[in-house]
């Protein structure tokens, strides 16, 4: 079994026990924050630095 779909059963499985549990809305709400935090960290201002070349005068 690939990864893929070893990360798909585990979240299917973490849903199913939320719901299960009544944490349905409050685990939605948990994966929205962390992929805001992804998307807030993959953002072009937190890469390093490009080298430029110099300026000749």
């Amino acid at each position: 079994m690939s990864i893929p779909n070893k990360l798909i059963q585990a979240a299917v499985a973490a849903a199913l026990f939320a719901a299960a549990t009544g944490q349905l809305p409050k685990f939605i709400q948990q994966v929205r924050v962390a992929q805001y935090q992804l998307l807030k960290e993959s953002q072009a201002s937190k890469w390093g630095k490009t080298m430029l070349l110099p300026v000749k005068k």
